[in-house]
């Protein structure tokens, strides 16, 4: 039972890791294909749609393939810590698009691929630490990500990059931030205790993220003082 739930619990963590740091690479290559010919649209839809798959497969088959690496689990725990800070932005700013379109196709697809990047590689670090070694429930977020993608512009996904839900995502991700510090290999090459790091790693990470959501929404809602000059 215990197992049971444990597994239930890493699969609602996939999903809702894989809803809060959905990126917007799919929005960018619907409004990005406006600029091509239309007899191209269809195309770059598709080989965009298929790009972004493939970045994120890249991405989980690394993460896999370098977990046993020492320094691994600290860089994940960094990752981890970024994407909070990442999806409070997004909660500030909105979607963003492509500043340049371009009618080459290539070009367009590369740029887009390019600026989903950051968002991949967050994504598939969350979802390789939420399913604690589970190569199926990994593949279940894998294959979860590209219907994600296009729920990224979703009302309903943007309430969980703002106040209060953007705090249970924020805990979550620094707690797992914490849990993949704390599994890294070089823990065991320190005179630290692992038990030690395995019982405080998760609630430091958790904090920080906390607190790294909290600074950069504070600084949303911060307004400089009009100048004393032009009251009058």
């Amino acid at each position: 039972m215990d197992g049971n739930l444990a597994l239930t619990t890493a699969a609602i963590e996939v999903v809702w890791l894989n809803l809060l740091l959905a990126g917007d690479g799919a929005m960018v290559l619907a409004v990005a294909t406006r600029s091509l010919p239309h007899a191209q649209r269809r195309l770059g839809l598709n080989l965009g749609g298929l790009l972004l798959m493939v970045s994120r497969a890249a991405v989980l088959f690394a993460a896999f393939a370098c977990a046993d690496l020492p320094g691994f689990g600290f860089f994940g725990a960094a990752a981890l810590i970024f994407a909070a800070w990442l999806s409070a932005r997004r909660g500030e700013d909105g979607q963003v698009v492509l500043k340049s379109p371009t009618r080459a196709l290539s070009t367009l697809l590369l740029a887009v691929v390019a600026q989903d990047a950051p968002a991949a590689l967050t994504n598939m670090l969350a979802v390789q630490a939420a399913a604690q070694g589970h190569h199926v429930l990994a593949g279940l977020g894998l294959g979860m990500s590209l219907p994600m993608l296009a729920l990224g512009a979703a009302p309903f996904v943007g309430l969980l990059r703002k106040p209060p839900l953007i705090w249970v995502g924020a805990l979550l991700l620094g707690w797992l931030a914490g849990q993949s510090a704390a599994a890294d290999a070089f823990v065991a090459l320190t005179p630290m205790p692992p038990d030690l790091m395995r019982d405080f790693a998760p609630p430091i990470g958790a904090a920080l993220a906390l607190l790294v959501v909290y600074v950069t929404l504070r600084r949303r809602h911060f307004r400089p003082l009009p100048d004393e000059n032009h009251e009058q």
